[in-house]
């Protein structure tokens, strides 16, 4: 029988707490997402643990052990659901609901994993608007829940090192499919999303419940339990959202998470002793609570009162989550998670299924309601339509893939005469320029990779693609060069995120080298300027206009404004240019007047986010274009 260890709970803290800190965007925890490696850890070794007790003892059943896993999960699960339905009535649009309805049917289903791996990356912007986001993680813990007793039923019949050894081919095969993924995807949402790329962070913690009787000498547990606070600690301070992950690099944590496991199985250690500290004790008594609560909070505020929260708004809401959290494990964990107390085994099967065919059909309501869109007028949607007005092929053609096949656009059936290189910044361009070109019977290629500059040899140096991005720039080149039917080259990128100005990190020093071997091959050069930024979400910003009453038209930015924030860009680019032999195409020249730069015009809304132009935007611009492709339809 495994006994309550306290240094498990505090172990549950050193989990729960950097994710609580990484979504609430604190300085220093920019690796907090790996305390969800840790919670899977653990969650195989206890749960390993129980199963293998009640074999020993001829007590196990199926029916006990899911009814344990509901009274366990889904109390404070329903509690939130039900929370989290008011709030978004109450603060989400039409679109963001539609959305949120479908993450209701896949967290109430145990699907979320699935359903988020279809939608945007958990480090993506768009995954800042899903209040159920952090549900992915139940649905890779109960999908093991489910299956995990039935192979361990099946196992019962070998030996305990059978068992074990078959356990560590199954992880050690989901972990090789884990790094399979990522090596072809570093941004890979299959791998990062998806249980059975997970599956090996729940078998380690699992494998560990078979060494129970393990004799681990006093110095040998103070050794294994301090190094294993320490990878944690690696981790969660020197990983980013630029690290591949999980793969190989979540074998930090999760190993550290074992160490700590396997050092307090056998009596006290140093740093099991630390992590019995009561603080860390209370917060791991509350971390299961305080990982539903906090996450939907700060969704919710951001939604209601914009992205940019004060400090002490996000602290507000941190301190908040953990009050609800307290009260949550104190009035709706505890009281339903003993057996002697309220429902009987049956009563508990009922209850659940009845409270998640509910959830399931609210969820289904909102899909067939379309994001329930009479709560609000059809101007909003009309507004909010820009958060889609993008690319449609955008899935296909802005990738981290490093082939750099290229998208054609325009008139596929023709070779194409210009092609568009660069990063996000440059894709938006491809439909409008992609439009031009079927006008002239031509077509245009497009490379582009989020992140990923247009020059050949340079990437950001922790991005997670940075291999893909360098291999990606190089086939581009090649292809551009191998094509003579390329006569123009229109290069374009967020400069604002590249080190434009540190002569020391080689962007300048490459992107001059990559224009002269362009020039020298033939292709005429073209730079894209950047083009003016509101600071915020450009759609959800004129929506809330349009609900409070204001102009549109106001939402503007003065001309000197946009000038000086972008001066250092503009310098940049000018001194690229200043041989004479680049061309310039300057967005703001369309977008802005003598006195404002505009983000809605013509009954338009310009940008698809915080700095992307929509389809709609650039279509804004084609008269800046147009002579481009004119010239090179007299050159063909």
């Amino acid at each position: 029988m495994i006994s309550h260890r306290s240094d498990i709970d505090g172990l549950r803290a050193l989990a729960i707490l950097p994710v609580l800190l990484f979504h609430a965007g604190v300085p220093g925890f920019s690796g907090g997402f790996v305390g969800v490696d840790v919670f899977f850890v653990i969650s195989g070794f206890l749960i390993t643990s129980i199963i293998r007790d009640e074999m020993l003892c001829s007590r196990f059943t199926l029916a006990g052990f899911y009814e344990r896993r509901a009274r366990r999960i889904l109390p404070a699960f329903f509690a939130m659901m039900m929370l989290c339905l008011v709030l978004a009535a109450w603060t989400l649009y039409p679109h963001q609901f539609l959305s949120f309805s479908r993450s209701v049917i896949g967290a109430s289903l145990f699907v979320s994993s699935f359903v988020f791996r279809a939608e945007a990356g958990y480090f993506d912007l768009e995954s800042e608007q899903k209040p159920l986001l952090h549900t992915w993680s139940l649905s890779v813990e109960e999908i093991f829940y489910i299956f995990f007793p039935l192979l361990l039923l099946f196992l019962q019949r070998y030996r305990v090192r059978t068992q074990v050894l078959l356990l560590g081919a199954i992880a050690l095969l989901s972990l090789v499919a884990s790094g399979v993924a990522l090596d072809q995807d570093p941004r890979s949402k299959a791998a990062f999303f998806l249980p059975h790329f997970r599956a090996w962070e729940l078998l380690l913690g699992a494998m560990l419940a078979f060494a129970l009787n393990a004799n681990a000498r006093r110095p040998l547990r103070d050794l294994l339990s301090l190094s294993g606070i320490a990878m944690i600690a690696f981790a969660v301070f020197g990983y980013s959202h630029e690290t591949v992950f999980p793969g190989v690099a979540a074998l930090l944590p999760c190993l550290g998470a074992a160490c700590i496991l396997y050092a307090g199985q056998q009596g006290s250690s140093a740093g099991g002793r630390l992590l019995s500290t009561p603080i860390l004790v209370f917060f791991g008594s509350i971390s299961y609570s305080l990982y539903l609560w906090h996450w939907p909070l700060l969704v919710f505020a951001h939604a209601r009162f914009g992205s940019s929260l004060s400090g002490w708004s996000i602290a507000s809401i941190l301190v908040f989550s953990c009050v609800l959290a307290t009260l949550s494990t104190r009035f709706v964990e505890q009281p339903l998670r003993r057996r002697d107390r309220f429902l009987s085994q049956r009563q508990v099967f009922v209850i659940s299924a009845i409270g998640l065919s509910a959830l399931v059909a609210v969820g289904l309501a909102g899909v067939m309601s379309q994001g329930w869109s009479g709560r609000y007028p059809p101007e909003v949607a009309h507004i909010l339509f820009a958060e889609q007005d993008r690319d449609p092929r955008w899935r296909e053609c802005l990738h981290t893939n490093p082939d750099a096949a290229g998208c054609l656009y325009g008139d596929r059936s023709r070779p194409p005469t210009l092609a568009l290189w660069g990063d996000s910044h440059a894709a938006v361009y491809a439909v409008m320029l992609g439009e031009l070109a079927a006008k002239r019977e031509q077509s245009i290629v497009t490379f582009t990779m989020p992140s990923c500059p247009p020059l050949d040899g340079w990437a950001l140096p922790d991005q997670s693609w940075h291999d893909n991005c360098i291999a990606f720039q190089r086939r581009a080149m090649q292809r551009i060069l191998a094509s003579p039917s390329i006569h123009s080259v229109l290069l374009a990128a967020r400069f604002k995120g590249y080190p434009i100005d540190r002569p020391d990190s080689g962007f300048g020093i490459g992107l001059r080298a990559t224009i002269a071997r362009l020039l020298s091959a033939g292709k005429r050069v073209f730079i894209i300027y950047p083009a003016p930024e509101l600071g915020e979400h450009v759609p959800l910003a004129m929506s809330r206009a349009l609900l409070a009453g204001q102009p549109l038209t106001d939402r503007t930015q003065p001309i000197a404004e946009f000038l000086h924030d972008f001066g250092r860009e503009f310098a940049f680019l000018d001194a690229l240019r200043a041989t004479g032999t680049v061309a310039a195409i300057k967005p703001h020249q369309q977008l802005c007047d003598h006195q404002r730069c505009f983000f809605y015009r013509d009954a338009t809304v310009l940008y698809y986010d915080e700095h992307h132009l929509s389809l709609s935007g650039t279509r804004q611009l084609k008269a800046l274009f147009e002579p481009i492709l004119d010239i090179d339809m007299q050159a063909k």
